[in-house]
């Protein structure tokens, strides 16, 4: 046997055409997998279509590429169902899988070593998470992807955790800057206005206006920390101010933000210019709209948000649970969020 420089194996007859026999076969166990929901023989399959495809052709082939993206999907997709389930071990597993097969596909490597920093963020990992967030955020900042966006607020969780609440202001700013970049090409263009409904937007609009109402409530979380709560106060009524408006009615940015409002007020003097933007931006844009629609919260977002938010500081109103979750980011470039908890500390690596 020899590699070719075209892609393929040197094999003789009889030998490529069983293989590609198997290859076949395997395709549509991979399909029968997939709509039966069963990931552990969808994960089977895919890890043996890698290996047949190794023996047809050369690593850099085309079709070796599909077959490691596939795996590397899949590996994270179910690793974070199993995050979320509390399976850190076996998700721990996939996710390295997952980091292998990725090693030359950059988008691949920072979407797992995303979730990665979701495991050690489960487990208590921290230094090891924000490792992995950076080398994520390397790889995403130089293909100027949006989802770096949601790196910086995953950054700023784990550092506000670590108590760096500088580096932590930081990236929150940073996810509020990249978060408009992708929203002032639809504002320009009249998709985003303020004509426009929570029932008008599309999905797709409405998850970055989410996203943007998420950098707001971190950003005014560090202030506060930072104990500069005029700043924080300006922050959470302008988040709110975009979540009233835009997203539906009941949503969860909404209460978390007005909660959020209301507890930092009662910290200012009474002659404070934070308070009078605050109504300032609360009257702006006006009440919210009678017409729009009463969707559950957290709706239109296809994902619950808890666990991208920075806590707020032990004793205030907690905005939401105890936070200490990350994004976990499935292959497919959506997230899904996975709740997480401390633990002890561990093996060299990851601390």
């Amino acid at each position: 046997m020899s590699r070719g420089t075209t892609g393929t194996v040197h094999l003789p007859p009889g030998e490529r055409r069983a293989l590609l026999s198997e290859v076949e076969k395997c395709e549509k166990d991979v399909e029968t997998a997939s709509k039966a929901g069963d990931q552990q023989q969808l994960l089977k399959n895919l890890e043996l279509g890698l290996y047949l495809r190794r023996r047809l052709y050369a690593e850099s082939s085309p079709e070796v590429a599909e077959a490691c993206r596939q795996l590397c999907e899949a590996s994270n997709r179910v690793a974070t169902a199993m995050l979320q389930r509390g399976e850190t071990k076996a998700a721990h597993d996939l996710l390295k899988l997952a980091e292998q097969v990725a090693e030359k596909n950059d988008l691949d490597r920072a979407i797992t070593w995303n979730n990665l920093a979701c495991y050690y963020r489960r487990v208590g990992k921290l230094r090891a998470a924000v490792n992995y967030l950076e080398r994520a955020l390397a790889i995403e900042e130089h293909l100027q992807n949006s989802d770096a966006t949601q790196t910086h607020l995953n950054l700023c969780a784990t550092l506000s955790q670590l108590k760096r609440h500088g580096d932590a202001l930081y990236h929150a700013q940073r996810a509020l800057i990249r978060v408009y970049e992708v929203l002032a090409p639809g504002m320009l263009a009249g998709e985003i206005s303020l004509a426009e409904t929570s029932t008008s937007l599309p999905d797709l609009r409405r998850e970055q206006i989410t996203v943007l109402c998420v950098a707001y409530h971190n950003l005014a979380v560090e202030h506060e920390y930072l104990k500069n709560c005029d700043a924080a106060l300006s922050a959470y009524a302008e988040g709110l101010r975009w979540a009233t408006k835009f997203l539906p009615e009941g949503h969860q940015m909404a209460g978390i933000l007005k909660s959020s409002v209301d507890a930092v007020k009662v910290k200012l003097r009474p002659n404070s210019g934070a308070l009078a933007r605050a109504a300032e931006l609360a009257e702006g844009w006006g009440t919210i709209n009678p017409h729009k629609d009463r969707s559950s919260p957290g709706e239109g977002t296809g994902r619950p948000l808890d666990h991208l938010l920075t806590p707020r500081a032990p004793g205030d109103d907690k905005t939401a649970s105890e936070l200490e979750g990350g994004l976990s980011k499935e292959q497919s470039r959506q997230g899904t969020y996975s709740s997480m908890v401390d633990s002890d500390s561990g093996s060299e690596e990851e601390r």
